[in-house]
Formats: structure tokens, sequence, C-alpha cells
């Protein structure tokens, strides 16, 4: 296990819980009842939130079952799940149907994409799509057809609400903030993000599968496995990055661990891309601190060629705090972002907030005083819950980097 920095455990809730739940994954159903059977009934229902907001819930009642040690779970802790799959199943389907007729509009204007995420993560990363927590819809477009896209989505109720990078996020019955209670049930507000790329060739040699009754095209399995990596990289290099992420990685590596081919192919498809491989290697040093597991050849000898120094000794330090963290997580991450391998990057720029946060409300003018009283009551809420987060993570932050910058200059000594 990596060691971890000297923060406040409130933040952090009960970490020995939360380090046994991900330990459990990689398992036997001996060992993981022994570990989780000493916590008790009160351990458990604090860490709810996490459970939630980290991914892991269903996955984990799940595991559990498939290893017959579910009773391990109290019996509270096991009907507040099994409710939570429930409902999940029926949010999976109405995202499943949503997909289904953005996929045909999409198709139906020559629009060329490919589904990403989701739907398209099953079976080697998500053996069953209602145990995934999935929040939105996510599409590859090629730049060249964003503004047809964006008609389109219009067209159903869409509306864009915001641009970033190369993300347009789009959403639609969006009038009210969707309380973290009702995560796993249907809901009127729907998201979806188109995701822009300018490489056609990328898009032209994907794969069509049948999902939901119809054929839709996704990436081919070596593309959809770089983008897994490329993704929880972005999110390891954010404030907050989801557990779940990195066991669906997971779950696909082993899918594919002895598939030499998948692995020829990666290897071709990722040489030159310098950040591609960075991804991979962090990406899979990770799941051998967390799981313990002993990566395929590839990507072996990536963590041992192409990872900074930097990087491992992030991921070695911090990695397994940043997933064991409360939303919205650390600042950490600024600790992973490096100018070069001979210092670290000055980041005191993004640790206290330069602008309002935007707005987390959406809903309409006209609308009753009530509501929008409501509305401004949580936009509040919202704001001093970020200066709060700036403020502690900050000073967190700046004991962390003396500590970081001493251990990689040891690191560095002939």
């Amino acid at each position: 296990m990596p060691n971890f920095p000297s923060i406040s455990a409130s933040r952090y809730g009960n970490r020995a819980l939360r380090r046994a739940i991900l330990a459990s994954f990689s398992q036997s159903a001996a060992v993981a009842t022994c570990c989780l059977a000493t916590f008790r009934e009160k351990d458990w229902r604090r860490e709810y939130r996490w459970l939630d907001t980290s991914g892991l819930a269903l996955y984990l009642l799940d595991h559990l079952a498939q290893l017959g040690c579910d009773e391990v779970l109290p019996a509270c802790v096991r009907t507040r799940l099994a409710q939570n799959l429930t409902d999940n199943r029926a949010r999976s389907r109405a995202l499943a149907v949503e997909a289904c007729a953005i996929n045909q509009r999409l198709q139906s204007q020559s629009i060329l994409f490919a589904n990403v995420k989701g739907l398209t993560l099953t079976p080697e990363s998500v053996p069953d799509s209602a145990l995934r927590c999935q929040l939105d819809l996510d599409f590859l477009v090629c730049a060249t057809d964003a503004e047809r896209a964006e008609r389109l989505l219009e067209a159903m109720g869409y509306h864009l609400e915001c641009i970033n990078g190369d993300t347009w996020e789009f959403k639609a019955g969006n009038d009210s903030v969707p309380s973290i209670a009702d995560l796993y049930k249907v809901k009127a507000q729907r998201a979806v993000e188109l995701h822009l790329t300018s490489s056609e060739e990328l898009l032209e040699r994907v794969v069509f599968r049948t999902i939901c009754g119809i054929t839709m095209p996704v990436l081919s399995p070596v593309h959809q496995f770089l983008s897994q990596a490329t993704h929880l990289f972005e999110h390891l290099s954010s404030s907050f990055t989801r557990a779940s992420c990195l066991l669906e990685f997971r779950r696909h590596m082993l899918a594919r661990v002895d598939d030499a081919d998948f692995w020829m192919q990666l290897e071709e498809c990722s040489k030159g891309d310098t950040a591609s491989r960075v991804a991979l290697g962090v990406a899979t040093l990770l799941v051998v601190e967390v799981f313990g597991d002993t990566p395929p050849c590839f990507l072996a000898q990536l963590v041992a060629g192409d990872v900074p120094t930097t990087a491992q000794l992030w991921v070695r330090l911090y990695g397994l705090t940043a997933l064991l963290a409360d939303f919205p997580g650390t600042k950490l991450y600024l600790l992973l972002q490096t100018e070069d391998e001979t210092g670290l990057v000055p980041l005191l720029q993004h640790l206290l907030p330069r602008s309002r946060p935007r707005s987390i409300i959406t809903g309409a003018v006209a609308a009753p005083f009530s509501m929008r009283a409501r509305q401004g009551l949580e936009q509040w809420w919202f704001m001093l819950g970020r200066l709060s987060f700036h403020a502690i993570e900050g000073c967190i932050y700046l004991v962390e980097a003396s500590r970081f910058r001493r251990l990689l200059a040891a690191r560095r000594l002939p």
C-alpha cells in the first residue's frame, strides 16, 4: 500500500473501511469477509455518500453476491443497496431509450460519431450496465459535424450548457439540483456530452454493435481501452476521481490479459503518442498499487519506461488517497502536473478561485418565487462549499507540496 499524506481524516471518512471495500474486489470470499466483518452498521451508514459518489456501491453489492458473502453487509446496508440497484435498473433502461433515440437521429443525419463510455463498457469493463452509476450520455463526434449535432439535440429539448475545451455539455429539464438521495432514480433532468475530435480516421474505424436492440457505432476494443486510460488520467489530473473508473479499467485489463493480439495492436496504436502511453502507464501503476495485480508485459514496460518519476511518486503517495476522498476531492492533483522532469510547475494561481463558480441552476425566469428562492439558496450553499474546499485543500496542498518536493529530490539523487 502507498504511504498516505498527513491529511485530516474527517475529509476521508472511515479510511479503513474504504480501503477494505476497494481491496475486496481483488480478494477471496474468505479474506473479504474477514476484513469487512470488522466494521459495524454505523460505519457503513457513514460511508453511504462515498459509496455513491465513488460509483462503487452497486459494484460492491454484485461482487460480494458473486463471492457468496454478501451477508457480511449489515442487513440495512444490503436492503439499501438492493433498492438502489432496483432503481438504477429503471434509470439504465431510461438512459438506453434516450441513447437509442439520439443514435437513430445522428445516423439519419449521416453525422460521423461513436458512442463512448456508458453502455459501450459492457461486458469487458462492466458485467451489467445496471451496476454502473451513469450520469449522462457521451458521444465522440467529428468536429466538422458539431453544429449539426447541436441542432439535432436542441430539437430533442436539450440546450448547450457550456463548452469546456473540446467537450460540449448539454442539459434538458434541469430546473433544480438533483438530490444525492435520488442518484439512482429516473430523473426529469437529462445530460449529454459531445466530445469533439478532428480525427475522422478514428471515427471511420469504429465497429458496430447491437446494444438495446439497435446497431450503434462504438470505438474499436483497442481504442476503447486507450480511451478509458486517458479518461482515468484526466480525472486523476483533476480534483475528484471516481474509484469506479479505476475498477472498470482494471476489469478490462484482466479481461484481455491473455489476448496477445490485443496488446500488440495497443502497442502499435500508442506508438509515438507520449500522452497516451503515460496515461496507460499511470492507470496501470495505480491498478498495481491498489489491487496488487500483475499487468500484461506491454503495460508493465510502459510503467517502467514511459511514466515520469514525478508521476510514479505521485501515484505511490497520493493515488489511493485520491480514490478515498469525498467529493469534491482534493488539490493534490496539482502535484501531478509538472513542467518537466526537473521541477514542479508553480500552481499557486490554482489554489484559490479566480472567479465565482458557474451557476448550477438553469430554471425558467418565470418560475414561482418560492422555486427561485430555493434555487438561489442551493446556489449559495454550493458557492460556500466551493470556498471551503479551496481554503482547506489549498492549505493541505501547500504542506504536501513541500514534502513531495523533498521526496522527489531524494529519488533523483545519484
